[in-house]
Formats: C-alpha cells, sequence, structure tokens
C-alpha cells in the first residue's frame, strides 16, 4: 500500500507548542455513513491519535453480511460503540425526522463530541446537519448554512448567478412556478398560507418567486401539500417548451435538488417523455410522499461535454482550490473513471507537445485557461457561502466553455484523486519554520471541524503530477447493476495501489483467509475504489492498468466492471493519454465493444487453427503442431471477454498493425505482438498462477527462445528485435555481412520456424476493423469521434444488448433480466405499465426493477400481447434474474437456430477474419 503515514501528524506528539495546540485528541467521532469512506476515516482517526470513535451500522447492512461481520469489524478496536438504526435516512419526511432523532440520541448518550457522513446524502442535508449542530454535537463537514445556500442545486444557481459564474440555462425554481400558477400574488400567497395554518409572513423586499418559496419551504417543514406531482409534470412540459423554442437541437435534463451520485436524474428529448422523467426522479430520490421537497432543475442538456468538477477546502474565511478532476467517463450518472487535472499537470503536457505537437500543445494551453478560470470561480462561490470544511464545486464543460452545474457541500467518492495530486501545507504565520503537511483531506475536515477559523490557509504542493481512480462496481459487461454474488477470493494490493474496499479484502486474523462477501442490493453498486498516482498521465494510466491486470477478483455469481476499465484504459492509452471524452461516450464506447462482440462470439478457433495448418506446407506441420496451444490460449482468453479484445485492439491499432483496404499490416513483429498478448492478459508465468492461467512451460520455452533469437539478431544487424522487417531481411539472396552460409541458412530457418502460423494472429486485427470498432476513434483535438451508429439509440442500444443478452426465454414468456425489487408501475398512484390483455410494442417499457438504488425500466425485447401476469399485486417483491413477469402471445414466433446453422454461421465469420 502507498504509505499514508509518512508525514502523518500526531498533533498532541509534537515538539512545537504552536503545532501541538491544534490538536484532535478530544475527538470522539461517531460515524454514521457506510461504504469506502467509513473504513478509511476509521484509519485516518487511528493515525491521528483520535482515542475512540463508534460507527452506526443501518440494519439493511446485514443483507451484506450473511456469512460475516462487516467487514470493517475485523478488529475493530470499540465493541461497545456499534450502534443500530433501521436504516439511515427512512423514506419520507416523517420517517426520516425520526431518524434524525434517534442518530442524534445515540450520540448524545454515548457522549461523541463528532458526527462524520462521508459522502452519502446525509452528508449533504442541511435538516440533518442543522439538528446536529443543534445538539451541541459537531458536524464533521460543512455547516448547514453551507449546506443551505450551496447544497440545494436550486439555490446554489441562483448563488452562482449573483457571483457572476457561469451558469447552464435552465429553471431552478419549478415547485414556486407551480404555486404561483394556482396563488398569483401577494394576498394568494397569504391566504393559502392561513387556510393551511403554516408560519409565513411575506417578504416585500424579495420577489414573487422568492416568496412562493418562503411558502413552500414552510410546507415542507409541515409536511403540508402545497405543490403536487401532476402540477410539477404539467408546468415542466411547459418549462421544456420554452427552452426547446431556443434550442431545439438539445435535449433537457431534469435533476432532483437533493439528488447525487447521478441519482434523481433523468434526460429528455422529446414532449413524451416528460411526465414519466419527473416521477422517476422524485420516486428514485423518494420523496413522492405528500408534503415532500420535491423541487427539481430544467436545464439545457450540453450534448458535448466533459464533467469536470474542482476539489474546494475552506475554514469559513479563506477558500482554496486544489485543483481538478475529470471525471466525464460515467454512466447512468454515475463516474466510472476519474483523473486528476491540475495546472502543473498541464504545463509539464504543453511542455513536452511543444516540441512535438503544436496543435496539441495550443488545445492544452486553453484547457490550461479554463482551468485556471474553474478554480478562481470556485474560490470566489465558497468565501461567498463561507465554506468551513471540504466540498466540490462540479461543472459542464463545452470547449473552451465551463457552466456551474451545483456545489457538492461534502467529501466526494473520489476525493483521493486530488490527495495524490496535492498535499497541504499549514505554516504558523508568526514563524515561518513551524508548519505541518496534512495528505489528507478528512484530517483536514477533521482538523477544521476543531480548529475552524484557527486554521491558516495552507499551500497546496505537488505530491505526485497526476492521480487516479476506477470505481469497481458490481455491474455486467454492460455496465447494469448485478447484486447479489458474492466475492470468494481477492488478490492482494499491489505496492502502488490504494484499495478502499470496505475492508473486504481484510483477511481472517487467525486464518490469514479471504473472508466470503456477499454484493448486496440494498445500496448502490461500488465495491471498491482502486487509486494509484504517476509521474505523468500517460505513467498514471499505466500503473492503473497494471493494477487492474494483476487484480484477481472471483466469486460465485460476481459480475463486476474492472474488465471494462482494463479495457478501457487500454484503450486511451493507445490514443492519447490525454484524452478528453464526453460524458456520452463511454455508452458509445459500450455499443463499439457490443459491435465487437457480436462478430467475435462466432469465431471458432478449432476452425481457423484447421485452415491455418491447411495453407501451411507439409513440411511445416510438425513444427506448426508444436505451436498449438502457444497461439490459441490466449487467442482464446482474449475472445472470451470483448472488453479485453477491446483494449488490445485500441492499444496496438497503429502502433503494432495497420488496416489498409481491409488488409492486416504488421508494423511490429509478430513474435513481440504474440508476448505482448500474453503479458497484457497476465499469462507471463508466475509462479502463483495455477496452470490454466498462464503459459505452459513448453510454449514459455518457444516464445523465450523466440525472443532470444531476435534479440541476437539485433545485436549482429543494428534492425530492432520488435521490427516488423525481418521477412524482408531474410529474403536476401545472399548471406549479408556477419553471416557465413550456415550461420545464414540456419537463420533463415529459425525466422520461419518462429513465424509459422503468426498468421493467425491477424484474426485479431480483422475483428477490429470488420465490426466497425475502428471507427471509434479521437480527433486532433483530442476529443472522441463517435459514428453515427453508435450514437444514435436506434442502433447503439442492440449492440450494447450483445453484451449482456437477456435471458433464455420461451417464445411465450417475458423474464426479469437481472434480479431486484421488481415494480409493475412508475409510482403508487398510478395505473401498471401494462395489464393483462394490453398489445405492447418493441421497446415498450413493461416494468421497473430496483436494485443498488438505481430504478430500471425492462422495455419488451418483441411486440406482442399480455396474457397474464404470473406477479400480480407484487410491486416491492424481490424478484430473481430470468424469472418469468408475463406469459404472453408474442406477435410473430421467434425462430431458433439449430445446432447446424450456428456451426455453418461460425465457420463463415472464422473465414472472413482470417
Amino acid at each position: 500500500m502507498i504509505d499514508y503515514q509518512n508525514r502523518r501528524i500526531k498533533f498532541h506528539e509534537s515538539t512545537s507548542p504552536w503545532i501541538r495546540s491544534f490538536s484532535l485528541e478530544s475527538v470522539k467521532c461517531l460515524i454514521v455513513c457506510r461504504g469506502p469512506v467509513r473504513k478509511e476515516a476509521m484509519e485516518i482517526f487511528d493515525l491521528l491519535g483520535i482515542k475512540e470513535y463508534g460507527i452506526l451500522l443501518s440494519e439493511k447492512d446485514s443483507v451484506v453480511y450473511p456469512m460475516s461481520l462487516a467487514p470493517e469489524l475485523r478488529g475493530f478496536r470499540f465493541p461497545s460503540n456499534i450502534h443500530r438504526v433501521p436504516d439511515y435516512m427512512g423514506s419520507g419526511a416523517e420517517e426520516k425526522a425520526a431518524r434524525i432523532k434517534q442518530i442524534i440520541s445515540i450520540a448524545k448518550d454515548n457522549h461523541y463530541t463528532h458526527i462524520f457522513a462521508g459522502y452519502g446524502f446525509m452528508a449533504e442535508d442541511a435538516e440533518f446537519i442543522e439538528a446536529i449542530e443543534k445538539s451541541g454535537v459537531t458536524f464533521m463537514g460543512p455547516a448547514s448554512y453551507v449546506a443551505h445556500q450551496a447544497g440545494s442545486k436550486d439555490e446554489a444557481k441562483k448563488l452562482a448567478r449573483q457571483l457572476n459564474v457561469s451558469v447552464t440555462p435552465g429553471v431552478e425554481n419549478i415547485s414556486a412556478l407551480c404555486l404561483l400558477k394556482k396563488h398569483p400574488d401577494q394576498k394568494a400567497l397569504e391566504s393559502l398560507s392561513k387556510e393551511k395554518g403554516l408560519n409565513f409572513t411575506y417578504d416585500s423586499s424579495k420577489s414573487l418567486s422568492d416568496n412562493a418559496e418562503k411558502l413552500l419551504y414552510a410546507g415542507y417543514d409541515k409536511i403540508v401539500e402545497l405543490v403536487t406531482i401532476p402540477e410539477l409534470q404539467a408546468e415542466a412540459e411547459v418549462q421544456c417548451t420554452q427552452i426547446w423554442q431556443k434550442f431545439p437541437s438539445n435535449r433537457i435534463r431534469f435533476k432532483y435538488v437533493g439528488g447525487g451520485g447521478g441519482k434523481g436524474q433523468r434526460v429528455v428529448s422529446k414532449p413524451a417523455d416528460i411526465k414519466a422523467a419527473v416521477q422517476e426522479i422524485l420516486s428514485e430520490s423518494k420523496v413522492t410522499v405528500p408534503g415532500s421537497n420535491r423541487n427539481f432543475l430544467i436545464e439545457l442538456n450540453i450534448e458535448k461535454t466533459r464533467h469536470n468538477e474542482i476539489q474546494l477546502i475552506g475554514n469559513g474565511e479563506w477558500s482554496l482550490a486544489l485543483g481538478g478532476r475529470d471525471c466525464s467517463v460515467q454512466m447512468h450518472e454515475q463516474k466510472l473513471l476519474e483523473i486528476s487535472l491540475t495546472q502543473e499537470l498541464l504545463k509539464e503536457e504543453i511542455e513536452n507537445a511543444s516540441k512535438t505537437n503544436p496543435k496539441k500543445a495550443e488545445i492544452l494551453k486553453a484547457d490550461l485557461k479554463v482551468l485556471q478560470e474553474m478554480e478562481e470561480q470556485s474560490e470566489r462561490f465558497g468565501e461567498a457561502v463561507k465554506l468551513n470544511s471540504v466540498s466540490t464545486f462540479e461543472l459542464i464543460v463545452e470547449g473552451t466553455n465551463h457552466f456551474f452545474m451545483e456545489m457538492n457541500t461534502r467529501i466526494q467518492v473520489e476525493h483521493r484523486v486530488t490527495e495524490m495530486a496535492y498535499t497541504l501545507k499549514f505554516v504558523n504565520p508568526e514563524n515561518k519554520s513551524e508548519f505541518f503537511i496534512l495528505d489528507s483531506l478528512i484530517e483536514a475536515m477533521a482538523l477544521i471541524s476543531v480548529h475552524g477559523k484557527r486554521v491558516p490557509k495552507p499551500e497546496r504542493q505537488v505530491r505526485h503530477v497526476s492521480g487516479a481512480e476506477v470505481r469497481i462496481n458490481a455491474t455486467n459487461k454492460a455496465i447494469q447493476p448485478h447484486a447479489g454474488g458474492i466475492i470468494l477470493n481477492w488478490s492482494k494490493p499491489l505496492p502502488e495501489e490504494i484499495r478502499d474496499d470496505q475492508g473486504i479484502s481484510i483477511r481472517n486474523p487467525d486464518t490469514g483467509l479471504f473472508v466470503h462477501y456477499r454484493v448486496a442490493g440494498a445500496y448502490d453498486s461500488n465495491i471498491a475504489l482502486l487509486i494509484t498516482y504517476g509521474e505523468s498521465r500517460e505513467d498514471n494510466l499505466r500503473r492503473l492498468g497494471n493494477i487492474l491486470r494483476r487484480t484477481e477478483l472471483r466469486g460465485q455469481d460476481l459480475q463486476t466492471n474492472l474488465i471494462v476499465h482494463y479495457g478501457l484504459i487500454n484503450w486511451i492509452l493507445g490514443k492519447d493519454p490525454m484524452f478528453k471524452p464526453s460524458t456520452a461516450f463511454m455508452i458509445s464506447y459500450l455499443a463499439a465493444v457490443g459491435a465487437l462482440e457480436g462478430i467475435s462470439k462466432d469465431v471458432d478457433l478449432e476452425v481457423a487453427w484447421g485452415k491455418t495448418m491447411a495453407k501451411t506446407p507439409a513440411a511445416g506441420h510438425k513444427v506448426l503442431s508444436r505451436k498449438l496451444t502457444l497461439i490459441t490460449r490466449p487467442l482464446a482468453d482474449l475472445l472470451s471477454d470483448a472488453h479485453l479484445l477491446a483494449g488490445f485492439l485500441g492499444y496496438h491499432l497503429n502502433h503494432s498493425w495497420k488496416v489498409e483496404k481491409g488488409n492486416v499490416i504488421w508494423l511490429k513483429n509478430p513474435i513481440h505482438i504474440l508476448n505482448d498478448l500474453y503479458y497484457y492478459l497476465n499469462m507471463e508465468g508466475e509462479p502463483h498462477q495455477s496452470p490454466s492461467e498462464k503459459i505452459w512451460d513448453h510454449d514459455d520455452q518457444i516464445l523465450k527462445s523466440a525472443l532470444a533469437f531476435y534479440a541476437e539478431l539485433e545485436k549482429r544487424t543494428g534492425i530492432t528485435a520488435e521490427s516488423s522487417e525481418w521477412d524482408a531481411f531474410f529474403n536476401q539472396a545472399k548471406a549479408p555481412a556477419g553471416f557465413d552460409e550456415k550461420l545464414w541458412t540456419a537463420s533463415k530457418s529459425a525466422h520461419l520456424g518462429f513465424q509459422i502460423g503468426l498468421d493467425m494472429l491477424k484474426l485479431v486485427p480483422n475483428l477490429g476493423n470488420q465490426s466497425g470498432f475502428y471507427e471509434l476513434t479521437m480527433d486532433e483535438n483530442l476529443e472522441p469521434v463517435i459514428p453515427e451508429v453508435y450514437r444514435k439509440p436506434e442502433t447503439r442500444d442492440p449492440l450494447i444488448k450483445n453484451l449482456a443478452p437477456s435471458p433464455k426465454a420461451s417464445s411465450d414468456e417475458i423474464v426479469a433480466p437481472m434480479g431486484g425489487m421488481y415494480y409493475s408501475k412508475e409510482s403508487p398512484d398510478l395505473p401498471p405499465m401494462v395489464k393483462e390483455g394490453d398489445h405492447f410494442k418493441v421497446g415498450q417499457p413493461l416494468f421497473i426493477v430496483e436494485v443498488m438504488k438505481m430504478f430500471n425500466k425492462v422495455t419488451a425485447p418483441f411486440s406482442g400481447t399480455i396474457k397474464q401476469s404470473l406477479l400480480p399485486d407484487s410491486d416491492g417483491k424481490i424478484i430473481q434474474k430470468g424469472q418469468p413477469i408475463f406469459k404472453i402471445v408474442p406477435d410473430e414466433v421467434i425462430k431458433v437456430e439449430s445446432p447446424q446453422e450456428i456451426q455453418e454461421r461460425k465457420n463463415k465469420i472464422t473465414s472472413s477474419v482470417l
């Protein structure tokens, strides 16, 4: 693990009175969150010398640990400090109020001085934070006044406009607009307030809209319904129509004001989608109960956009930006890959590019200017809200334009990315020789929560030029949630790897064995965060790729996105590490990988080997037969996962081969490409690997002999061993200088022997060409080039489905494509999406499966009529993947291929890629 203790300050042990004055010994903190940040906080508190802390467990956590305790509890030092609640925040306003009261009671009864809420919803819930503050307990995070001003997306955008911070076009006050439609003036608002018994006084110094919002908040406090969901849906239609009149080619994004982590958001492209989208964001945010705050943002969806964010820290007086992070690689509004974006990194990349690629240098100079502007605006915003902890200023970037989206008033999942890039140096203003350095943002939060405005504004110091993180989620190859699997084993972290995995990798202290862990669907899909650093962006991504290459994560019914990340990072490295993906890139990338899957699954290596033998002269059969497993075993592994194949293709195109007029031309010695393939698949032959997972000994001997042969040739000729020119070299009529006839003849024979059969490797680049995968690329602006086929839903979505095909079903039924919680309707007050006797069309939504906090609409794979619902009155029931939901009568009978037809198709595809 990375040594996070190398500069850790235990303030009370310092010899400096000034440093000792920042001691945190008095802290007794209750940790009221779950996930990787809970374990991280415990580790930081231990290192800081905080003498005692406790954790709050939701009873929902118990579904994760049927075979073991929560991993954080292995070796937990304070067994009496484990507290339990039914769940963290409940559903609806009444249950939430009860839960807040219960949590504060636990804190008070057990003499906790602080409450830490990590990066979940509770961490930025102004009502929760305010209640903690009123109780006398200190909240370790931004104060309630920060959450009120900045944490609510609508209030934050209003403030940003006042501060001249660039903001996305849209509407922040749809609830107020709805209220004013019914009660359009002061008199009407005051009359409504009196009728409902609300504590409201009209403020004539403020606008009518502001007064309407004030009345709405009075209603939320008393759980009184002033605006209904149908009214919000109707007003959303009006506002969207007005936006589309100005921006007809853009889609529109709905975003619940209290949402986060991608939840409570939908993008609509036509009026017919609006009502359902409003219902979905409110249901997903659990604010359908009458009297809830249902306000949401309606904003222009910037189509070709990147998602950047600025890390902020403040003490209520000063505010400091700690560089940015590019979080554009995301799916379902949830981030997957997060990379640091700092001025130091860009300046180094500009300097390097100016020597070889002036166009790239100019692009990066513009990016540097944008980053500087975003950092300046974020600090201005942080000072305006008197930020007194750690928060994140989120933006969308389009070209050289940037727009403020929201401020997350909490530490974020990806905060470690910034920690890789910067440390914080706190200097005594009266004695510059006295200072301490912090490298953890949680540590900084603890410091500010105790010492507040005494904490001097720190200097940010470069730790590493680049930091990056991938989120390992319980999702399938199409990035759809997959709950219920069991992790049976996980290799230990590498020295350069930080693995925030909730403690899952902690072995049994008595036996040293891995403890099985069930991936539950009660929360989001994140299992772990893998973080590392680099001395350049390229170095950073290579380290991250190597961590993924060597990580062994095994389980039962376990699906994760680990290989998705591995393939993607290699694809990026093959293009340019400074690649600037849009937020729409990942879904198009999945479609391109799906196109690969559609063809690669039909490659039959036995057929391919037979054809390779057939075109080899009989004299070479004996040599070729010795290479059967050397060539076919890694090819079989590569073809087993389209994401693996995508990464190899993306990395090697135009580096190891090129395709001209449909023909593959090697740019590298094929024996080295084969060696690269073994490395890429982590089949190099490490001692701990089982025979099924590494190169076999006799194959290893052949490969090493070949590599040694070309290395020796390089010494004798000056031609690099990896050159693709060896065929031309050995086609010389006469022996070149340095070779007598005997050595020349032997060398020619050795070359032929080592190269024989390697033409079979061409099926790999041919797959990229024939599938259209190569058409997804990068332009000279470092931005993605996405073909229309991977962009348009009607062609894109069927390709993605190749990665996660629906479970096999008879033609007279519809089955669940995933496990989770079944819902027949979008809201309790709405009718079922379909009922018995209804005719449905292909692509029509039939039911909803909630898994890992995401509401997944399941659409019809073909057209037909509902004959029987197999789950009547079963909303909220847990269902399994493949479980029949409806008996149906299809419009057309599905034709099932015979084994002979399948083999004929495979023969045809295999021949074409050879």
